[in-house]
């Protein structure tokens, strides 16, 4: 997969992620292994530049797939919390 495919895919499975969150439910774990393998190949087609921005990225997709599956949603909802300001930090510094 290309690097603007998987942008695309990963930021339209945040997005389905974020609005489950928003609504009080818990994600279930296809979607959320969907999310976190999009940020692993997101972290692998990066550029040097932000390379550790989107290595962090995907260790706290990855720490959400681990909540998920645990039902965890309380720790859900501060790792969406938590991976929407990554994201905003790492499109802040590298689309200037």
């Amino acid at each position: 997969m290309d690097f603007k495919t998987t942008k695309h895919d990963l930021e339209e499975a945040f997005t389905l992620i974020v609005n489950q969150i928003e609504e009080g439910s818990l994600p279930d774990v296809a979607t959320a292994n969907r999310f976190s393998r999009l940020a692993g190949m997101m972290h692998q087609l990066s550029d040097e530049t932000w390379m550790e921005e989107a290595e962090d990225f995907s260790h706290l997709a990855g720490q959400f797939l681990n909540a998920v599956k645990k039902h965890d949603l309380e720790s859900c909802v501060m790792l969406v919390e938590s991976l929407q300001d990554a994201q905003s930090f790492c499109h802040r510094t590298f689309r200037e």
